[in-house]
């Protein structure tokens, strides 16, 4: 059964201000995304139905909550305390790299339309737009730029339990041109090929 306990169980995760669906009990992602799929008009949620049962591995994992939800993508609190992004495509534009700004990802991979990421669980409580600033500055010195991210956008950004600030979606940071998106590409072979 689906219950909403926001309030009480979801006050520190990373996705706070997004739609959440507590499960009574930890159940396998695949039922999740069955039950959410009931409740929910969510057209998505048939392709991550559809990809996620050609992965016993991923299908099986447990889960404690719908996170949150975004345009394309789904994310779940895992029973040990990690968040498991489903999206359709990846979600880093124009296939960019992970950054150091970004949340810190454990696993990911793609089955079909859709793309999965174990990240770690970030935090929310306590930050300011100081602490936007300071991300916004992190991404520009990695030589991208800031889309759809303004001065007062703290739910943007997480903090994990070591202290470090980074940046919750990866939307936020993109490339300046796809000149530049070209460039790093070419460069990055050039790197695997020394």
């Amino acid at each position: 059964m689906i219950i909403n306990n926001f309030n009480r169980t979801n006050k520190n995760t990373n996705l706070s201000n997004i739609n959440f669906k507590a499960f009574s009990d930890n159940i396998s992602l695949i039922e999740a995304l069955r039950k959410i799929r009931v409740t929910d008009n969510n057209e998505n949620f048939d392709t991550f139905i559809k990809e996620t049962s050609k992965n016993l591995e991923l299908s099986s994992q447990k889960v404690r909550c719908l996170a949150g939800l975004g345009s394309t993508a789904a994310a779940f609190e895992t029973q040990d305390g990690k968040i498991l992004k489903l999206s359709i495509g990846n979600h880093f534009p124009m296939n960019r790299p992970h950054e150091t700004f970004d949340v810190p990802v454990y696993a990911k991979g793609k089955i079909g339309k859709m793309h999965y990421y174990l990240e770690e669980k970030l935090f929310q409580h306590g930050l300011s737009q100081e602490f936007v600033y300071d991300v916004k500055q992190a991404i520009k010195q990695k030589g991208y730029k800031t889309f759809d991210f303004y001065d007062y956008d703290i739910q943007q950004i997480g903090i994990s339990r070591d202290g470090k600030l980074y940046l919750l979606d990866p939307e936020c940071a993109k490339y300046k041109t796809i000149f530049h998106a070209i460039f790093n590409k070419l460069k990055n072979r050039i790197r695997k090929l020394k």
